[in-house]
């Protein structure tokens, strides 16, 4: 929500606390969907490094997990722009 506010700074502060604590409980899918989420905010901080990092590991935790290609597609088409968008 905070993101969608322009609340970035915020939004990357609760986000990376829900990383570490789905990541202290190896809760992989909640993981995955709080890095997708945070390389969100990285992008649009034009941080695309730790944006492409945070898609990256999103993909990783959700094919480990399982998951459909419909999770899958977001995080590796978001890889996709990050890494266009870092080119230029």
């Amino acid at each position: 929500m905070q993101q969608y506010q322009g609340k970035l700074q915020p939004a990357l502060t609760d986000l990376t606390i829900c990383v570490e604590e789905a990541r202290g409980h190896e809760w992989g899918a909640l993981e995955a969907t709080a890095l997708h989420n945070r390389g969100k905010v990285y992008f649009d901080l034009h941080e695309y490094k730790d944006a492409l990092a945070d898609f990256k590991g999103a993909v990783f935790l959700w094919e480990k997990s399982g998951a459909s290609i419909d999770q899958l597609e977001s995080s590796m088409i978001a890889i996709g722009v990050v890494e266009a968008y870092a080119g230029s």
